[in-house]
């Protein structure tokens, strides 16, 4: 199919824009089709009658040309996005005479009760209304009694439009006689408190409250209660809210607080009948806030049901039947939120063209109302698929839906002048995703906006939405000149804001503001409290510049103090670290909030508060704290709390002792850490004669199991070793001990080692050389490290004696043992004299001392102080690098008097390095002398027995064995008696050793018997 024209229209209704698009179509040789859509801008368009024509081009042409025509004629266009149009204020309206005669006409005749029309008199009235005919009030009133409910309510709903009030005591009438029963007799209690005198009103609001749950009845905590009634309550009145809503008018406490109640409160069974008869008497009262407020909730609140059948008790029930009971199970239907949208939307829509005073309160108070923590209003994303039939395709269509979209009120209040957004019956969007920070300004009346900055400002003081934060910023941005000359109250509030935007363009006006003079302590103090680095770094700036002047009264200290900011704390702690350097005297009552529980400051910053209070001359302006708070804080359950009551009482004019004296005991057993070093530290402060009686608890706290109490008890330690000098002495040796042994609590060491060298810093070099010795001998870090530098000051080498000197060098220092390395060399000549005893260095656990060890006795030891049982001592050591030493040894210094002694010593040792080394000395010290042969028959068993024996070990004894066998027959029989014990074992190992030995002994002594058969050949 071709497509030959198209046409796109646009008009106009100030709600949204209607669209109506015309195609001419070829689909074949003398076939065209006309074809239309329409509906609403933005949404999907409706399709029309398609018109076939199997003639000519020009007579489909005529068609398609009349169908434009006619749209044409009724004021469409193709002018794009058409403005819309303001609708002309009512008084401004022209009034057809003939209409308002026929409407006068009407109304008279229903008077009379002539009227027979099907138009309904109430219709009749509301229109009289629309049209602004006032003549029409005479006949209206007439209706306040009518005997139809709709009458009545349309008659006095119109009367309170027109401002009449000459019928006012038959409506007092009506209310007296319906009361709150239904329709009528609230829209006459509306009617009356916006026109009634003080004795109407007072007898509405009394019948209010005589309907009001009693448990309402209380201008205090009005919200609570009322929250507790919906909580508790099993028989609850769903029109509770509404009495409470007349009984509070213009009482701004309890409107306050029910305003509270409303904005979070749940549209369901029990309290949405309440919210829709407070929006329709908020209407008619003009009551800003809370017709903003209802309006807000019915918007973004979920329908309670949405079909016409809910399931309920297991079964399901037709929506309408249930909602003619006199209590329905079900409220907030869909099509009620449409409805309340709808007439809502209305409401704004006439009061931006024909009241704009109150059209700018209820789009300020709508703003202010809306709050992103509790709407739950999100953007959207949504994709829309629309089937192009030429292209046999579907077009794809993104639709970014903004916060609040479907609540069309707003919507035209902060986008109503945009040409970007696009609108459906109950929501508003764009096909472009916007930044919404960048948006360029989009409301409705723009020039009406630029010339209320009080209200543009205190939308922006009171948002609680990005919606209405950036309506507001947008407006300024045009409009810089608001944020000018605004009251110190106004900017202590836009200081204290929550939303980073507005805080940063405050902080410009400030830095104009007070470029050369001093910033109001509100502003400083609103600055400090708002979280914002630049905001707190730029009124510690002017503190700083100022600081005198601010200083000058404790009011600014105290708020200063609770702003709940580090940054402050350490700026105090700055300024009272080291004297009191502004002495304001400061009484504790102002500062309550910091000991309220639960707590409304963090723990991290109440840590801090006390630590400024316990440790810098701050806590001097707090002296005359009383003995009875102090003792209030210290038994309370909250760990701040105690902290305070401790910091306070160290700069108190009562002494600590006297504050603290029955409450130590639960301070160090508290199981929370903190306390427990606070109550240790408290000790410090206790008296000389309390810490001399208890020396013994105290000084065990250095040895405990928590390292808070360890450092805490340190200043009492201190004052004590001044006190006691036998008490000192007594703790240097635990701690003395305690580095030396394991430790029992991780960083006992390090303290031990701490309090050692700062309590005893001059005493230390008094410690004994036994002691010094220990203590490079331990095993343990903090000995050593305390140890060692003693052992190099005080130990004289030269007078230890050999075996002390071995014995250091176990030392894991190895500074240590390098002293002892120079040592030897140094004395080698009484190393030498005392050489026995010098080899017990051997015994060492350290490689490098072993290692020096064998370097320095094989170079300085004269080889005649190498004798046979030094020599058997390296050999048999348990170290394998010493007994190659001693191997080494053993060959430098062996001579003729030492061979046989050594080698008779040496077959008793069980290593196989040892085997070897002895097989090398057979043929020099044991050849041809079967006397030392037959003493080395266990030496000779050990080896050739052993499976894990050297190889060449025993290649050499087989062959020693063979060779003095031939010799000797007394060695021989020896030979046979070993070999025949290897042939007994399980394992036969060498056997053809064996049998070459065996029959060699056959060949050289053929008496001796051996364990072979020999066959005859």
């Amino acid at each position: 199919m071709k497509l030959l024209k198209q046409k796109k229209l646009y008009f106009s209704e100030g709600k949204s824009d209607k669209v109506y698009e015309v195609d001419l179509c070829e689909s074949s040789t003398d076939l065209f089709i006309v074809n239309f859509r329409y509906g609403r801008r933005g949404a999907t368009l409706r399709e029309g009658t398609k018109t076939v024509f199997p003639v000519s081009y020009e007579e489909a042409l005529k068609v398609y040309d009349k169908l434009i025509a006619s749209k044409e004629k009724k004021g469409y266009s193709e002018s794009g996005v058409v403005a819309r149009k303001p609708i002309p204020k009512k008084e401004t309206i022209p009034v057809n005479a003939i209409r308002e005669e026929t409407i006068l006409t009407y109304l008279k005749e229903a008077t009379l009760g002539t009227y027979a029309r099907n138009w309904k008199v109430s219709r009749i009235i509301l229109r009289a209304l629309h049209l602004n005919i006032t003549s029409a009030v005479t006949y209206i009133s007439h209706f306040i009694t009518s005997n139809d409910e709709f009458e009545q309510y349309a008659a006095i709903y119109a009367l309170s439009e027109f401002e009449d009030t000459s019928a006012i005591n038959t409506i007092f009438s009506v209310f007296t006689k319906i009361g709150f029963e239904n329709k009528v007799g609230r829209i006459a209690a509306a009617y009356l408190l916006k026109h009634g005198n003080a004795i109407h009103q007072a007898t509405i609001k009394e019948a209010a409250q005589q309907k009001m749950p009693k448990a309402f009845d209380s201008k205090t905590e009005f919200s609570n209660k009322i929250a507790i009634y919906f909580l508790n309550e099993t028989a609850i009145d769903a029109a509770a809210l509404y009495y409470a809503y007349i009984y509070a008018y213009n009482d701004k406490h309890l409107s306050t607080q029910l305003y509270n109640f409303i904005q979070q409160v749940p549209l369901k069974i029990n309290t949405f009948k309440s919210i829709r008869y407070i929006y329709r008497a908020a209407e008619m009262l003009l009551d800003i806030p809370f017709l903003s407020l209802v309006s807000k909730r019915i918007a973004i609140s979920k329908p309670g049901y949405t079909s016409d059948y809910v399931y309920l008790n297991n079964t399901y029930i037709a929506v309408e039947e249930e909602k003619k009971k006199a209590n329905p199970s079900i409220a907030f239907s869909r099509k009620t939120k449409e409805y309340f949208n709808k007439i809502n939307y209305k409401f704004v829509y006439e009061l931006s063209t024909s009241d704009e005073t109150n059209y700018i309160r209820y789009a300020t108070e709508l703003l202010c109302s809306l709050d992103d923590t509790i709407d739950n209003s999100k953007e959207n994303l949504q994709y829309f698929y629309t089937y192009n039939y030429d292209e046999g395709s579907y077009a794809i269509e993104k639709r970014y839906f903004p916060k609040y979209h479907n609540f069309t009120a707003l919507m035209y209040i902060v986008y109503g002048g945009s040409t970007r957004l696009q609108q459906t019956k109950t929501k508003w969007y764009s096909t472009e995703e916007i930044d919404v920070t960048t948006l360029p300004r989009e409301e409705v009346l723009p020039q009406l906006w630029d010339t209320r900055s009080q209200e543009v400002l205190h939308i922006l003081t009171h948002a609680k939405s990005d919606v209405a934060i950036h309506f507001s910023l947008r407006i300024i941005k045009d409009n810089p000149q608001f944020l000018e000359n605004i009251p110190n109250t106004l900017l202590a509030k836009l200081v204290s804001h929550y939303h980073p935007n507005v805080l940063e363009i405050v902080l410009n006006v400030l830095e104009r503001k007070y470029k050369s003079v001093q910033p109001e302590e509100t502003i400083i103090i609103s600055l400090v409290k708002s979280q914002n680095k630049r905001a707190i770094q730029l009124a510690l700036d002017w503190i700083k510049k100022y600081e005198s002047n601010y200083f000058s009264t404790s009011d600014f200290l105290v708020e200063l103090l609770l702003t709940n900011q580090e940054n402050v704390l350490l700026y105090l702690q700055e300024i009272y670290s080291k004297k009191l350097t502004y002495n304001l005297a400061l009484t504790i009552e102002p500062l309550e909030p910091l000991f309220e529980t639960p707590p409304i400051y963090s723990f991290q910053f109440l840590l801090s508060v006390n630590q400024l209070i316990g440790e810098t001359y701050f806590g001097k302006l707090l002296s005359n704290v009383s003995e009875e708070k102090i003792r209030f804080l210290a038994n309370s359950n909250s760990v701040t709390n105690r902290l305070f009551a401790a910091n306070l009482s160290k700069h108190n004019t009562l002494a600590v002792y006297q504050l603290f004296r029955d409450s130590l005991d639960n301070y160090i057993n508290s199981e929370e850490e903190i306390l427990r070093k606070v109550g240790i530290e408290l000790l410090a402060h206790f008296p000389d004669e309390y810490l001399i009686e208890n020396h013994q608890q105290i000084s065990a706290y250095c040895f405990s199991e928590y390292p808070e109490v360890r450092e805490a008890i340190q200043p009492s330690i201190e004052r004590l070793l001044i006190l006691d000098k036998n008490f000192k002495e007594k703790l240097q040796s635990r701690l003395l001990y305690t580095i030396t042994e394991a430790e029992s609590y991780e960083g006992l060491h390090q303290d031990s080692y701490t309090m050692l060298t700062t309590f005893y810093g001059k005493d230390i070099p008094l410690i004994n050389q036994k002691d010094i010795i220990s203590l490079i001998l331990s095993n343990y870090e903090f000995a050593q490290k305390l140890g060692t530098p003693l052992f190099k000051e005080r130990i004289n080498l030269e007078d230890l004696t050999i075996k002390q000197i071995v014995e250091i060098a176990n030392s894991n220092v190895l500074e240590i043992r390098e002293l002892l390395h120079n040592y030897f060399i140094l004395n080698n000549r009484k190393i030498n004299a005392e050489l026995e005893e010098a080899l017990h260095i051997f015994n060492s656990d350290w490689q490098d001392v072993i290692q020096w060890s064998c370097d320095f006795f094989e170079k300085y030891i004269e080889p005649k102080n190498w004798t046979i049982d030094i020599l058997l001592y390296l050999c048999d050591h348990t170290k394998k690098e010493v007994q190659a030493f001693g191997r080494k040894m053993i060959t430098a210094h062996f001579s003729e008097d030492k061979g046989v002694p050594l080698l008779l010593k040496l077959q008793e040792h069980p290593t196989t390095d040892m085997q070897f080394f002895v097989s090398n000395y057979l043929n020099t010290y044991a050849k041809d002398q079967p006397e030392i042969i037959l003493k080395l028959e266990d030496y000779f068993k050990t080896s050739l027995f052993a499976i894990h024996t050297n190889r060449a070990t025993k290649t050499r004894i087989y062959a020693f064995l063979e060779q003095e066998s031939i010799k000797n027959k007394t060695v021989a029989t020896m030979t046979v008696r070993i070999i025949n014990a290897i042939l007994g074992t399980k394992t036969i190992t060498d056997k053809s050793n064996n049998i070459d030995i065996l029959l060699t002994i056959i060949e050289a002594h053929p008496t001796i018997e051996v364990p072979l058969t020999l066959k005859p050949s």
